[in-house]
């Protein structure tokens, strides 16, 4: 889900944890994102705020007011889609699948716009997974295992 139309909805309606329906609400965010927010509040403070400051009051109200469960910063991801990056363009470079040059984007939207409008892009455009898609596959499988939860697809029993 990527708009408080689809997120707000989906919050008010998940049903309490004890019912196999409930789906534990996490939510990941980008530096980007931060960044923006501090410069606005700094902008408008006699004080500079900082990204961490920022995330702790965007976690607290997450947590507190929509009602996520788990609030994470996308910083990690990117680091881990950085490596898989390098990872691709060495294989590349090295004659392997995929041309040179090779477009790569920390922006799924960049990518989907792309697919759409100049399909002859597609075999320049890297297949490592942007750090929302590398966020949203840690979340759901690892520690979706750490905490006991099956995947979402999976009916209730």
């Amino acid at each position: 889900m990527q708009s408080h139309a689809e997120v707000l909805p989906f919050l008010q309606h998940n049903p309490a944890p004890p019912s196999c329906h409930y789906r534990l609400p996490v939510i990941s965010i980008a530096p980007q994102s931060l960044a923006s927010l501090a410069a606005s509040v700094s902008s408008s403070s006699s004080q500079d705020v900082s990204l961490l400051q920022v995330l702790r009051r965007t976690t607290a109200f997450c947590k507190n007011v929509l009602g996520f469960e788990h609030v994470y910063d996308t910083t990690f991801a990117r680091h881990i889609s950085l490596l898989e990056h390098a990872k691709e363009f060495s294989e590349r470079k090295s004659g392997g699948e995929g041309k040179l040059p090779m477009l790569a984007s920390a922006c799924p939207g960049w990518v989907c716009y792309a697919e759409k409008t100049h399909g002859e892009m597609l075999p320049f455009i890297s297949r490592t997974k942007s750090p929302q898609q590398v966020m949203g596959t840690l979340v759901k499988e690892w520690l979706g295992a750490k905490w006991g939860k099956t995947c979402v697809s999976r009916p209730c029993l």
